[in-house]
């Protein structure tokens, strides 16, 4: 069963779901591609008996599964893989070194700062993508992040429900050096891991906490199956997990340890970049999960193809963020690439991402040039 939900679903997840005949629940009223050849249906159809795969499109849906399947084991374990703190109490035994602490965000201003760690990393307990995510290199950087934290939490929240974005507590971990990797995935109904894509999440620089760029290609795979498998089992066991969708996200350390930076729950990449994995590898990722299908991964990586496929998420900064005299010129960014695979445009109404680029390659100075681009010059404001 898939769970829709604002802000946006691809023509592809609609296509595929049309295709499947996949049961689908729409949570709220809103466009949706080949809606007419949905097998569209009453939530009260839902499966509460654990039984019946459930994917969300994003992770707006969660309050409502909070509500309509309370008992169901895969979202009572989504309400703590989405509480960050919950998530850092439940796998200490796992990883009894890490450092975390949560604490209210009135409580921020007045902390003891020598008390802590540095750096770290502060963001919402509960939260998605960067909002309100900042790195805290010294401790005479707090009053600064802060005041970063409260204000992009302010901008944020009212867009997004609590079960997404919620700003009262807020989580102080240890900053992980390493390779960060995204791990699109779920545990079947024996509880074995099954990896749909490995993505390495390049950053601009240490102080840079956006999710601007993802990329992939057969190296990556080849370097990262064997050990996300293998992690990936210790934390399937872990928490039982069966019929259970994610998107995890990982840093590799520099003397080979695995260590979670956070599981997203019921769901795959978020605004259908996921689909990323349909370019690079010829994976249809929703239908893998629905059907239970595994990747030929031997067949795809013994493919010749160099390329690195990547896709680009395209964010209105946040002091331009549903300002109604925006105007964002995509002729002249879609210019900005090498290979265009698809130049998706999406609702500045409905997130402040008003774009999502997939595209190919040679090498990785396409990707190295673009994490630092500077947006503002494909804006104006009107008026």
């Amino acid at each position: 069963m898939m769970i829709l939900t604002r802000p946006s679903i691809s023509p592809y997840l609609a296509r595929t779901l049309a295709e499947l005949g996949e049961p689908v629940v729409m949570v709220e009223e809103f466009p949706v591609p080949m809606r007419s050849a949905l097998n569209l249906v009453p939530a009260a159809s839902m499966d509460s008996g654990g039984e019946a795969p459930i994917l969300t499109s994003f992770e707006n849906a969660l309050n409502y599964l909070y509500q309509a399947l309370p008992n169901d084991d895969r979202v009572r374990k989504a309400q703590v893989f989405k509480d960050k703190a919950a998530f850092r109490r439940a796998i200490q035994g796992l990883f009894p070194e890490f450092f975390f602490r949560e604490v209210a965000l009135d409580d921020l201003s007045n902390m003891d700062t020598a008390s802590l760690q540095f750096p770290l990393v502060m963001k919402p307990s509960v939260g998605i993508s960067s909002i309100g995510v900042y790195r805290v290199a010294a401790a005479q950087d707090w009053p600064k992040a802060v005041a970063f934290l409260k204000a992009e939490l302010s901008k944020y929240q009212s867009n997004y429900a609590s079960a997404v974005v919620e700003s009262q507590n807020i989580i102080l971990e240890e900053w992980i050096s390493g390779v960060e990797l995204a791990i699109d995935g779920y545990f079947n109904s024996a509880g074995e891991p099954v990896i749909l894509n490995i993505l390495e999440h390049p950053f601009a620089s240490d102080e840079d906490t956006s999710d601007r760029c993802y990329f992939t290609h057969r190296d990556l795979i080849r370097k990262y199956q064997g050990p996300l498998t293998g992690f990936l089992k210790r934390f399937g066991s872990l928490f039982e997990l069966r019929r259970f969708p994610f998107h995890l996200e990982v840093r590799c350390t520099p003397d080979g340890r695995i260590l979670p930076i956070e599981l997203n729950p019921l769901r795959f990449a978020g605004l259908g970049t996921v689909e990323l994995a349909e370019y690079a590898y010829g994976i249809n990722v929703y239908r893998c999960f629905f059907r239970e299908e595994k990747p030929d991964w031997d067949r795809i990586l013994s493919s010749k193809d160099y390329s690195i496929y990547s896709f680009m998420c395209a964010d209105v900064p946040t002091d331009l963020f549903r300002d109604p005299r925006l105007k964002i010129d995509d002729r002249k960014f879609f210019k900005i690439f090498e290979e265009v695979l698809e130049y998706r445009i999406l609702s500045e109404a409905e997130t402040s991402t008003f774009a999502v680029i997939f595209y190919r390659s040679k090498d990785a100075s396409e990707n190295e040039r673009l994490i630092r681009l500077d947006l503002r010059p494909y804006f104006s404001v009107e008026g």
